[in-house]
């Protein structure tokens, strides 16, 4: 009889570590997302628990293990939903460090485990030419407890800066609406360029600097503009002549001359000319061709006039007797369109 309850015993002993293993097994096997398998790094010491936690702030109440979410860090997300299997969850948490910069001494407290994110935590650069060494507090007094972390700054640092690149203004004239008109069809976007620098340095101070590549991350978007070109009180060949004042308050004289303009056109890049609907002769940007004192609108200066922009071509003699006078060049005369 006594052999029997010992061999029963032994069955039901045999029996209750396979239900024990069960679980394990069907981690292993990835067969149970509703419970998981914790395992929590802390402070040097590993602690595993089987959860049917929902999130890993739930894990860790179920191992009893207390966070100050305000300066401890913990890896994955605090509240990170679990459904896997298994987990490996690290706690690091705040100590007190003192970071010694030259004449600069600085205490924080802090979760950050490695040099450029502790410096980072104290409001600091850390440049990849630093060097830095961790010891024990060996004066309390001076540094507290905790660690020391003293910072040898290089003679030479990489800085790299982002700086904006200008965007284009493209200008579409439109001829249907009035001079003074301005309408965005395309807002511009300025680019971004990343500049690399190595910076010589004296102590804190910059002592020279020299680029080391350029790589544009983000090309400008150009800005499109309608320009209105309609003028509203333009000269005619039934008026011969007029005074035209401009934007600035700049009275001019405007008179009109009809010749061939196949060898001025060339003063300014060349593309030839057209005549417009009413006569005006037009550069290959619909500026037209104006003839000024050269002394007060220099050859190829952008200037206002009562029929629409204008750019400087040629010149005459009337520039000396009306320094402010422009005489347009229209196909008013001849009428061959040229």
């Amino acid at each position: 009889m006594r052999a029997k309850g010992l061999f029963f015993g032994k069955i039901i002993g045999f029996a209750m570590l396979i239900m024990l293993a069960m679980p394990m097994l069907s981690f292993a096997e990835g067969k149970s997302p509703s419970r998981h398998l914790v395992r929590v790094y802390d402070r040097g010491e590993e602690k595993t628990i089987v959860t049917n936690a929902l999130t890993v702030r739930q894990a860790l109440q179920a191992a009893k293990i207390s966070i100050d979410e305000k300066m401890d860090t913990v890896e994955p997300n605090i509240d990170m939903e679990l459904t896997g299997s298994k987990y490996q969850v690290n706690i690091f948490r705040a100590r007190p460090i003192t970071i010694v910069d030259g004449n600069k001494r600085l205490k924080i407290t802090t979760a950050e485990q490695t040099p450029a994110l502790i410096a980072k935590a104290a409001g600091m650069t850390l440049y990849r030419e630093d060097k830095t060494q961790f010891t024990n507090s060996e004066n309390l007094l001076v540094n507290g407890a905790g660690l020391v972390m003293k910072i040898e700054r290089a003679k030479q640092r990489t800085v790299t800066e982002e700086a904006d690149i200008d965007f284009q203004i493209e200008q579409i004239k439109d001829d249907s609406q009035p001079i003074g008109f301005k309408s965005v069809r395309q807002l511009g976007e300025k680019g971004v360029r990343k500049i690399t620098y190595q910076v010589e340095v004296d102590g804190e101070r910059e002592v020279g600097r020299r680029e080391m590549s350029s790589e544009i991350m983000r090309q400008p978007k150009k800005q499109v503009e309608i320009i209105g070109t309609k003028p509203k009180n333009p000269l005619t060949k039934s008026k011969g002549a007029q005074i035209f004042t401009d934007s600035k308050g700049v009275a001019h004289r405007e008179t009109y001359y009809d010749l061939p303009m196949n060898v001025v056109i060339n003063a300014c890049g060349g593309g030839g000319y057209t005549v417009r609907a009413d006569g005006a002769k037009v550069d290959k940007d619909g500026y037209i061709l104006v003839a000024a004192n050269y002394g007060n609108y220099p050859r190829c200066s952008v200037v206002e006039t009562s029929m629409g922009p204008g750019k400087v071509y040629d010149t005459g003699g009337f520039a000396v007797r009306h320094p402010h006078g422009f005489d347009l060049a229209t196909d008013w005369t001849n009428g061959d369109g040229r």
